[in-house]
């Protein structure tokens, strides 16, 4: 390309092309374009993007303006860094110039265009070989563009990926590009600061999932192996204010809600994905123990996608509850447990006064996500001492362990009231709508089903309070009933008096239909059976053939 340094020369075309009749002035700006002349073109992109200025929802001139642009000179700009040898400062300043001419040109129309114009100019752009390669050149530029004279340019530069992610046609050569994870690397270094990168990448990944493949599974695979590359290139970043790693954690989250099957369904063992999962565990226990009183809006972004890995990566579960990994003389996995019960012991005791605002759902979820890692981590040391678990090989120290099991035990006490308390404040009127909210509440749902894991495991509790609100959410006929159910049975164990407590229960149950009150007498007497600890009162439920009815309940 011709050096761009003649300014009088610039000077003197533009004030040739400036008539006052637009139209007029637009022809010459396309005959500029036109020109073999790299000044003329350079000059006529100029006073284009000058002209566009004043253009609003004129797609179609906008449309007719695109197709004047020379395509590769276009490219020819936005690979002058890329491709200039010159170490003199002189060739360096041209090629800055050209650079950032053509993402401003670029960046122009894809910003002016809807979605569909841009669509239909991106297919139009791929319709050959030499078209299509021409676009890769230029997103192989802007993404290894690593230092520019302008902010503007940089920001310029993810906004165009990023509109060109949000089509189909550009979200497929977007993630062409990552057969090559060296141009991804830039770019991924700028997401601390930059977290509109996150958002690229993972539009880049979910648009190429739902593109149409001849091979549906060997392009899952192939999308899943390179998104596995590039987030171990982003997990090499550094992270470690609040702000960056919860924008960080709340896009890991989304990205994995969004891709469960690109991103799970082909890991067989730790080893292939530990690359990105292993840091970014660590990244979230350092958070998590380093600010012990931040704000709540971070540590909901901790633990809900600590609860999302658990639930996705089982097998993954030394990692985040490995005691070798400390701060201090202290296991992270016992510091973050231990965060996580004085956030629930803090919490649900004044959980009645905000049940029905708008924060609610974001507690709810945070708190049950916190039960939820706070009973697997439990479960883990239970595996691990038993030696049930290969995966379970390293567990806390006795004394740590009998510190969490007392702050648990705490946590299960006020977790009883909190059920109580919440069933008691209903009222007769709307009981029954209540407790079916209150059922499929994920808070509750965690609630009940620690509940049932703690009185499996502790011969010393007692949650006899808890035993209509159990009876009463078991009858609500949801996915809680086999929680409700397991909650019985730790309840009731070797406890003929509790048992017949139950029995009474269920007969003074308001508002149950026949057939729900059956099937709990059943589901009662089932429990003395299963501990042997009572019989039926009446011999009348054998059957004529002198069968006896083992009175299983049936929730379906």
């Amino acid at each position: 390309m011709e050096p761009l340094t003649d300014q009088p020369a610039v000077v003197e075309l533009e004030d040739k092309i400036a008539p006052p009749d637009r139209s007029a002035g637009l022809e010459q700006i396309f005959a500029c374009l036109k020109s073999k002349d790299d000044t003329q073109r350079f000059v006529g992109l100029t006073l284009l993007m000058r002209y566009l200025e004043g253009i609003q929802g004129d797609y179609d001139l906008i449309s007719k303006c695109w197709t004047a642009v020379p395509g590769l000179f276009l490219t020819r700009l936005l690979r002058a860094k890329v491709a200039n040898d010159k170490d003199d400062i002189q060739g360096k300043e041209e090629a800055e110039i050209k650079f950032e001419l053509g993402v401003t040109v670029l960046h122009t129309f894809v910003s002016m265009l809807p979605i569909q114009y841009l669509q239909d100019l991106l297919v139009a752009g791929q319709a050959t070989d030499k078209s299509r390669r021409s676009w890769e050149l230029r997103i192989n530029a802007l993404m290894l563009e690593k230092h520019t004279s302008s902010s503007t340019i940089s920001t310029e530069i993810i906004q165009i990926l990023l509109s060109l992610a949000t089509t189909a046609a550009g979200s497929r050569l977007l993630y062409e590009s990552t057969s090559k994870p060296d141009c991804w690397v830039s770019l991924l270094g700028q997401a601390p600061e930059q977290p509109i990168v996150l958002d690229l990448l993972s539009r880049t990944f979910i648009g190429a999932s739902l593109s149409n493949f001849e091979d549906t599974d060997v392009a899952m695979q192939e999308i899943s192996q390179r998104l596995d590359v590039l987030l171990c290139t982003l997990m090499k970043n550094t992270y470690q204010d609040g702000s960056s790693t919860k924008v960080l954690f709340d896009w890991f989250y989304k990205l994995l809600v969004a891709l469960p099957l690109l991103t799970m369904s082909n890991v067989d063992s730790r080893s292939e994905m530990s690359g990105w999962l292993t840091p970014l565990i660590h990244i979230m226990q350092t958070q998590g123990t380093k600010h012990r009183n931040f704000d709540k809006g971070l540590q909901h972004s901790i633990v809900v996608l600590a609860r999302l890995l658990l639930d996705q990566y089982p097998q993954f579960r030394p990692i985040f509850f490995d005691p070798s990994h400390k701060s201090g003389k202290l296991p992270y996995c016992y510091i973050f447990s231990t965060t996580l019960l004085i956030d629930i012991r803090a919490t649900i005791p004044s959980l009645l006064e905000v049940i029905k605002t708008s924060s609610y759902a974001d507690t709810s979820g945070r708190l049950a996500a916190s039960y939820d890692l706070i009973f697997a981590h439990l479960d883990y040391i239970l595996e691990a001492e038993d030696g049930n678990d290969d995966t379970a090989t390293a567990t806390l120290s006795f004394d740590l362990i009998l510190k969490l099991r007392d702050d648990i035990a705490e946590a299960i006490r006020l977790t009883i009231e909190c059920l109580c308390d919440r069933y008691k404040a209903m009222s007769e009127i709307s009981k029954s709508s209540d407790l079916l909210i209150m059922s499929q509440d994920p808070l509750v749902i965690s609630q009940i089903g620690a509940l049932g894991f703690w009185l499996h495991e502790d011969d010393t509790s007692s949650a006899d309070d808890a035993l209509e609100v159990a009876l009463r959410l078991c009858a609500c006929k949801t996915d809680i009933a086999p929680l409700c159910m397991s909650v019985l049975e730790g309840m009731c164990k070797e406890r003929k008096d509790l048992v017949q407590k139950a029995r009474e229960t269920v007969e003074d149950l308001s508002g149950v239909d026949g057939q729900t009150r059956a099937a709990l007498e059943g589901a009662v007497e089932s429990l003395a059976d299963y501990y042997d600890i009572g019989q039926r009162e009446a011999e009348n439920d054998e059957d004529e053939d002198g069968d006896y009815d083992n009175g299983v309940y049936d929730y379906s």
